[in-house]
């Protein structure tokens, strides 16, 4: 902080998100639920941006990780993806989850049953995703560690990862032509 006169309104500005200004974003991951419908989940963000990067000014801008909330509506999934450079942490407000868990290059998809307040965090360089199995939606935290994580990958012949693998070669098809 400067040596300025400490302002609390502008610390408050600053540096507080309140849910009554927030709305669930449900398209930041709409490329996933066009894939498969039960991939759909909407996020609410509060500290930076995620790995989506989606252009949300209404934000605490982040300075060492990121924080948003998450909807997976009954019978959703967050599906397996891979965070090589950051730990990803899924802290479950409400609800009950099955995390997933899976091991580049093994084929188990190991599950752990996650209730309320239960707290799940996957290193970097292992899959990770998310399902709920019950009637209701489950509400979690998310926490990634690093203020502009790289974007995620997801297992290898996975309709998800060609569809990354073709975006990724049109955007450096639209560099290149620059």
């Amino acid at each position: 902080m400067s040596k300025e006169k400490f302002s609390v309104e502008e610390f408050e500005n600053k540096y507080v998100a309140r849910l009554s200004e927030r709305t669930l974003d449900w398209n930041v991951l709409k490329f996933q639920e066009e894939i498969d419908p039960r991939y759909k989940r909407a996020q609410m963000r509060y500290i930076g941006r995620g790995a989506t990067a989606n252009n949300d000014s209404n934000v605490i801008q982040a300075e060492h990780f990121t924080l948003s909330t998450m909807v997976l509506p009954a019978g959703c999934i967050g599906p397996l993806h891979l965070h090589d450079d950051v730990e990803e942490v899924f802290f479950i407000l409400k609800g009950e989850v099955m995390a997933l868990i899976q091991v580049p290059g093994e084929e188990t998809v190991h599950e752990i049953k996650l209730s309320a307040r239960d707290c799940i965090s996957s290193p970097p360089g292992v899959y990770r995703g998310i399902r709920n199995d019950s009637d209701e939606e489950a509400l979690m935290l998310v926490m990634l560690g690093a203020v502009k994580p790289n974007l995620p990958t997801y297992p290898t012949g996975s309709k998800l990862e060609e569809l990354r693998l073709e975006r990724a070669a049109e955007r450096e098809a639209i560099i290149q032509s620059n």
